[in-house]
């Protein structure tokens, strides 16, 4: 009987950690809203808005608007229940996609993604006038 006792505990334990670990779709869409900096580069930066639409800058002052869902699919790959692409849709219809690393969302916020062809990792910070 204490084995069992035990076993629960830790299978409880172990159900809490993932909990915590794991983001919805719904958490993410919220959570992406507003202004983003790369983290080396003030300049470049991505703004997010509730309509699915996507602002570009960078150094130079250009700009450019796209289109971007989160998504568990991307050029035919799908993900688990705990993953999530940002497809990006260019205005020519092309889509580049990248993994959701994870966001959080706290006064120094942070919002990573992976690339899909390179795996390289890509920090982003919350900009704090943007942060509510």
């Amino acid at each position: 009987m204490k084995y069992l006792k035990i076993t629960v505990l830790l299978l409880l334990i172990t159900n809490i950690t993932y909990a915590q670990d794991y983001q919805t779709k719904d958490e993410l869409a919220k959570q992406i809203i507003g202004s983003w900096h790369l983290e080396n580069s003030a300049e470049d930066r991505l703004t997010f808005f509730k309509d699915g639409t996507l602002e570009r800058s960078d150094e130079t002052g250009s700009m450019s608007s796209d289109k971007y869902e989160i998504t568990k699919d991307c050029d035919g790959e799908k993900l688990s229940n705990k993953d999530f692409f940002l497809k990006i849709i260019d205005e020519n219809g092309i889509s580049s996609c990248a993994y959701i690393e994870g966001i959080n969302y706290d006064e120094n916020g942070t919002f990573s993604l992976m690339t899909k062809n390179q795996g390289k990792i890509i920090v982003y910070k919350k900009d704090q006038k943007s942060v509510k």
